[in-house]
């Protein structure tokens, strides 16, 4: 019989999740470079600082394009009632349905909108 030599290779990998290592990972960094722990901290902390600043952004933004939405939404609506109350006093009713559907829709857009940002 033959004496064959077997190696087994491991491999072992560490992951995780969030802006700071655990916390032995966390003293082995500060043990291996004076100073290191104090620098990660103060990267999670601009990191954290900047995604508060971009949710921020973010959010303003998109209350303005609603709060725009919904006044372009009632200045059609007023244009389309006036051209509603302009075909009535012309004696044109058929005339006035188009836009008296315009009128309505953007009317209730506005008002479901509202109702919306409520909750």
């Amino acid at each position: 019989m033959s004496n064959k030599n077997h190696n087994v290779d491991r491999q072992m990998a560490l992951s995780y999740s969030g802006p700071l290592p655990p916390a032995n990972q966390f003293a082995e960094y500060e043990r291996t470079l004076p100073g290191a722990a104090d620098r990660i901290l103060a990267l999670a902390e601009k990191e954290a600082e900047h995604r508060h600043q971009n949710e921020d952004a973010i959010i303003k933004k998109s209350m303005n394009l609603g709060v725009r939405g919904q006044i372009f939404a009632f200045i059609i609506s007023l244009i389309s009632m006036g051209v509603v109350i302009i075909s009535i006093v012309a004696k044109q009713p058929i005339v006035a349905i188009a836009p008296t559907i315009v009128a309505l829709t953007g009317l209730s857009s506005v008002f479901i909108n509202f109702l919306n940002k409520k909750k």
